[in-house]
């Protein structure tokens, strides 16, 4: 710290001495010539410097002034470009606005142009397929091919193209409501093709016109002649043709089910696509069958037996009860009294007891005995009938159970194979649901085969009980006296 302060001081006192050295040589130079000149020239360097500085002041407030000329313009100037930036800002908010609103419109009319092409699409498609499988086809051949070619080709269709589609659609729908006379090549049932005069009718069907009618049914390839499988539909489809009768048989599937009629299954193709299921329901049928006429024939050749009295209304005794009950081969219900007579007879002839225990002894034996044989014979009635009830509950579910046996083999074969044809699929469901029609083509004959031999077993039960009664009756009310005579 000391050092820096003598540092200063030192610098100080020589600063102080050179500025009085530097008066006192200025003090001798003044009185000199030279200095004289000097100062001349100073004071002409001096007015120089003072005309330069107002030429410079001049000049400095003459470029002020232009300066501030410029800026005002520029500040108009500004002033009318912020206008006009502002005024391209709206209409670039504007332009931005129409733009968004072009961009929407023509996305609708993009997806408007994409509806139209698509539903023209969708009808050529449509239109075409049904009018493949339409007897309207032989009337307007080229309608086919040109609908063809509007489908492969791509774009929006024209206008050109839409009225022709209309005009398609408005003629097919002209040609429905007429019979027309046409000539097309047709594949006949000996697999020769020839051309045939067809006769349309409308969008119905299309027949031959020939000595041997047939129908036209639509395939892939070519249109084939099915001739009708019942000769009375052939004979009124030729006389109609020939103008000779007004009933016209018509086929309203347009073909689609001449081939089904014409190739109808025989009954061992059922069988044979029932599969193994089916043949415990054919044998249940048959026993169903057997069983159910069997017990008919004793049911009904039983008779039930007659009111146990006289024209007039009196009772008879016993003894010519049991006569009368002898002759009568075909009444159970007979047997069965007449038994139980002799029952009493025996009963009574063997007691020797009083005559009170004597009636009350015959009469229980009776009773004892009608109990044991109408319980035999209700058992005869009833012989077979459950047996029919429990086929008939059998064999619909054996049908069920093929059903579903042929279910999970069809769906194991699509899993297998992965074959989604829905009529290979069709095909195997109404294999499986054989079975099923025959459980039920089964258990309803031998339902309706059980219901009356049910009742007539109930019947006959019921008439055997009522005549026991009345015989029980009778015994009560003559106090046994005709048993023992």
């Amino acid at each position: 710290m000391r050092a820096v302060i003598l540092v200063l001081l030192l610098c100080v006192s020589t600063l102080g001495f050179a500025q009085k050295s530097a008066t006192q040589e200025t003090a001798s130079v003044k009185g000199s010539a030279e200095y004289q000149a000097l100062e001349r020239r100073v004071d002409q360097r001096a007015s120089e410097v003072e005309r330069q500085n107002l030429l410079w002041s001049s000049n400095l407030k003459q470029e002020i002034d232009e300066v501030k000329t410029n800026q005002q313009q520029l500040t108009k100037r500004l002033k009318t470009k912020r206008g006009q930036l502002e005024q391209l800002n709206q209409q670039l908010i504007d332009l931005n606005q129409q733009k968004q609103s072009l961009s929407q419109d023509y996305q609708l009319a993009v997806d408007d142009m994409k509806l139209v092409q698509g539903a023209y699409q969708k009808a050529l498609s449509s239109l075409s397929q049904q009018w493949q499988q339409s007897p309207t086809q032989f009337a307007a051949p080229q309608r086919l091919e040109n609908l063809t070619l509007a489908k492969a080709s791509l774009g929006f269709p024209s206008l050109t193209q839409l009225n022709e589609l209309v005009g398609y659609a408005v003629d097919d729908m002209q040609m429905t409501a007429k019979v027309l006379t046409a000539k097309a090549p047709i594949s006949l049932g000996d697999g020769s093709v020839t051309e045939q005069e067809l006769q349309v009718f409308g969008g119905l069907m299309a027949v031959t016109n020939n000595e041997q009618p047939s129908f036209i049914a639509f395939t892939e390839k070519l249109p084939i002649a099915i001739s009708p499988v019942d000769s009375q539909i052939s004979e009124q489809l030729k006389s109609w043709l020939d103008k000779q009768a007004q009933l016209l048989p018509l086929d309203l599937s347009q073909g689609r089910m001449l081939p089904s009629l014409a190739e109808k299954q025989s009954l061992t193709e059922w069988v044979e696509n029932g599969g193994e299921v089916l043949w415990p329901i054919l044998i249940l049928a048959a026993l169903g069958l057997v069983v159910a006429l069997w017990r008919a024939v004793m049911l009904f050749y039983w008779r039930p037996l007659a009111q146990l009295s006289d024209k007039d209304g009196t009772q008879v005794d016993l003894q010519a009860i049991k006569l009368q009950l002898s002759n009568m081969t075909r009444v159970p219900a007979a047997s069965v009294l007449a038994n139980a007579i002799t029952s009493s007879s025996t009963h009574s002839s063997t007691n020797s007891s009083t005559n009170s225990n004597n009636r009350d002894g015959g009469v229980e034996a009776m009773d004892q005995r009608l109990k044991q044989l109408m319980l035999k014979q209700m058992a005869q009635f009833e012989r077979g009938l459950g047996f029919i009830a429990l086929l008939a509950a059998m064999a619909p579910m054996l049908g069920l159970l093929g059903t579903v046996s042929g279910m999970i083999e069809t769906f194991q074969s699509l899993t297998e194979f992965g074959n989604s044809d829905p009529k290979l699929l069709s095909e195997g469901i109404s294999k499986a649901l054989i079975t099923t029609q025959a459980g039920l083509l089964v258990a309803l004959p031998l339902l309706l085969l059980h219901y009356p031999l049910k009742r007539r077993a109930q019947a006959l039960s019921l008439n055997m009980e009522q005549q026991s009664a009345l015989l029980l009756a009778l015994n009560l009310e003559r106090g046994g006296e005709y048993v023992t005579r």
